[in-house]
């Protein structure tokens, strides 16, 4: 399935320009993202401890839908896909009709509307896996109540380059929140955003009071944002950096600590797990080198500060 991925003329393939650059920014490291997806579905198998062909599985914001597909391909007996960007969808019907390979179920939506089609035909999930996904959910708690009520048993695996452990990453990351937070390239930053959309609701404020609330509002949708002002309730932030896009509620890689992570699945009685990511190896030269003596150290030693990214699991106990 690799060399049929890297075959596809995805110029000609009839997919948002989104989807193609997407894909085409993938495929020089195609490759090691396989290798990343083939070791989470390995992973997955065996802590839930059942036959691939045995397996119900959903690929959560499963995007350009190659987790599907290497699912597929490792025998898992029934592949769930859904996504919210029909930019997305579109993408995947297109990619598997070119490897002759689909998910079981293709689905647009979010994990509401993955529990309605859950609970409406008679599913149940033995897994959810996300991959680079997790970080950008606007609530969590929402998420997980979806999720877990599909199964209560379900076993999650997300990966997630919001590390809070690499200061090396988080310094990167925390630098594209503020540039979209206070703007670049001559868009408005989400502080603006909030701010007009304060401005236009209640007029009567003064620009410093509204600078206040938006500032005090950081996180928050547009509907939550009247809830805050409405109450002058405002919003508690655990982290100086993190934001989200006031009218989707999309997280800029939000970083979050594990403790917060455990707190979220302490409601459903489960447990979060780490396991430490690892360097593209696949590269010719000097790079790949350096990159299996990183990845090497990392296993070894257990070193969290240099891994660049981290996989969560969410185990029932």
């Amino acid at each position: 399935m690799l060399q049929q991925l890297k075959n596809i003329d995805y110029h000609s393939l009839p997919i948002s320009d989104y989807s193609r650059n997407y894909i085409l920014r993938m495929l020089p490291n195609i490759d090691y993202y396989l290798e990343i997806y083939q070791r989470s579905i390995d992973l997955m198998l065996q802590r839930i401890g059942k036959k691939a062909e045995d397996t119900i599985m959903v690929d959560y914001g499963g995007g350009h839908g190659f987790l599907s597909l290497t699912a597929k391909k490792m025998g898992i007996g029934k592949v769930i896909y859904i996504d919210l960007n029909p930019q997305a969808v579109e993408a995947v019907r297109a990619v598997a009709a070119q490897v002759g390979l689909s998910p079981d179920i293709i689905l647009q939506g979010d994990s509401k509307e993955l529990g309605q089609w859950c609970m409406e035909n008679g599913v149940v999930p033995d897994a959810v896996l996300g991959m680079d996904v997790i970080e950008h959910i606007y609530k969590l708690e929402h998420f997980f109540h979806h999720l877990y009520a599909t199964n209560p048993n379900l076993f999650m695996l997300f990966t997630t380059g919001s590390t809070p452990f690499n200061p090396w990453v988080k310094k990167r990351l925390r630098r594209i929140m503020m540039q979209d937070e206070l703007g670049h390239g001559g868009k408005p930053g989400y502080f603006q955003l909030r701010k007009q959309f304060i401005l236009r609701n209640y007029p009567d404020l003064s620009d410093v009071d509204a600078d206040v609330w938006a500032t005090n509002t950081r996180g928050l949708t547009y509907p939550d944002i009247l809830i805050a002002v409405d109450t002058h309730i405002p919003n508690i932030r655990v982290d100086n950096y993190n934001t989200c896009d006031p009218a989707t509620g999309n997280w800029t890689e939000r970083i979050l600590s594990i403790k917060r992570y455990q707190r979220i699945a302490d409601r459903y009685h489960a447990a979060v797990e780490v396991e430490l990511g690892y360097y593209n190896s696949h590269r010719k030269g000097l790079k790949g080198l350096v990159a299996k003596i990183v990845n090497l150290f990392i296993r070894k030693t257990d070193c969290r500060k240099l891994a660049p990214f981290i996989t969560l699991l969410f185990i029932k106990k």
